[in-house]
């Protein structure tokens, strides 16, 4: 049989399953573009006399939360807003990303021009795949692979952070964080009924770096940090009288992650399409029907998902496609 030649013959969009990531949950912050056509009774004061163009400018280097609010201001401020052409685009085919960060309380440490640029990025910004979610806690563009298992994407509980990287209670404020919305995650539809408080990994790793120096500083002081508890737990265990519940040994080990099937890693995580410009479409990507059936390891992992170009390559990496397998030459 000759191989397939045609994209359509080799290639699907979506899979027969849900992720449940956070644009899944229905209790998403709502947005109101376009319910209310009233003209505008008051304007801006002061900046009506900035160009317009010039104030739509400033505007979309205002982080996500903070334009948010302007708009809020009144009918002429949402107006003005709402007719920035990025902004447009993002509400009308990426509506999830605004309503996440929203729901999320994070959005502060990216502007509206981060979040545009970051949707007409194909490519995922770990491993160059194409990357079909956006990590909203600080605007990446990520495939399912890496932020099911690399620890950036991973995002660390208060004390996960005070322990694994030596910091106090005041590194933490500057660092991006997020409340989780409250719902199902992962493919196995995990519920979580708490608003956790969550940290970026990698910014608290930064940070631990910075305060300590170098990260063999930093590991050898949450070391001798975690020794000094278990010291100080065994000291009390052995003053405790009986009758009396002892206190809990502290963690010194690593909580269990499960990857794919650990919520926290899909609580900050949207699905969101690539906006072409030329074409005006949301280009969502597509897997290859020749690693449909669930390999687990690169290149033919069932998950990936191509582009028209990357696809080629893909091709020209496993073979072509016949009686829907990769066979090479």
């Amino acid at each position: 049989m000759s191989a397939i030649k045609k994209l359509s013959e080799s290639t699907y969009t979506f899979l027969a399953l849900i992720d449940h990531t956070l644009d899944d949950i229905e209790s998403l912050c709502h947005l109101d573009n376009g319910h209310d056509r009233r003209v505008p009774c008051y304007g801006l004061g002061p900046l009506e006399n900035v160009p317009l163009e010039i104030l739509q400018m400033i505007l979309l280097r205002l982080d996500i939360r903070s334009m948010t609010q302007f708009r809020r201001v009144n009918r002429r401020a949402r107006l003005v807003v709402d007719h920035i052409p990025q902004y447009k685009q993002i509400v009308l085919h990426a509506p999830a990303s605004i309503r996440g960060c929203l729901s999320l309380r994070s959005g502060f440490s990216f502007s509206c021009q981060d979040l545009y640029d970051k949707l007409r990025t194909a490519e995922c910004d770990s491993c160059g795949d194409f990357g079909g979610y956006l990590y909203l806690v600080t605007c990446r563009r990520v495939c399912f692979l890496c932020f099911t298992e690399k620890a950036d994407y991973l995002p660390l509980l208060r004390s996960d952070v005070i322990r694994k990287f030596g910091l106090r209670s005041e590194h933490l404020a500057k660092l991006p964080s997020f409340k989780s919305v409250p719902g199902r995650y992962s493919s196995r539809g995990i519920k979580c009924h708490r608003r956790l408080t969550l940290f970026d990994h990698s910014a608290a790793r930064e940070a631990g770096i910075f305060v300590h120096g170098d990260s063999n500083s930093m590991k050898q002081y949450a070391s001798e940090s975690l020794a000094k508890r278990i010291e100080i737990h065994q000291s009390r265990n052995a003053r405790s009288t009986g009758g009396v519940k002892p206190p809990r040994l502290p963690r010194s080990e690593e909580s269990f992650d499960g990857f794919s099937s650990n919520p926290i890693r899909f609580m900050g995580i949207i699905r969101a399409p690539v906006l072409d410009t030329r074409t005006a479409i949301p280009q969502w990507g597509f897997h290859c029907t020749a690693c449909k059936p669930h390999h687990y390891g690169r290149p033919l992992h069932w998950r990936r998902k191509f582009t028209k170009d990357s696809y080629r390559n893909h091709i020209r990496e496993c073979g072509e496609i016949i009686d829907g397998k990769h066979k090479h030459e």
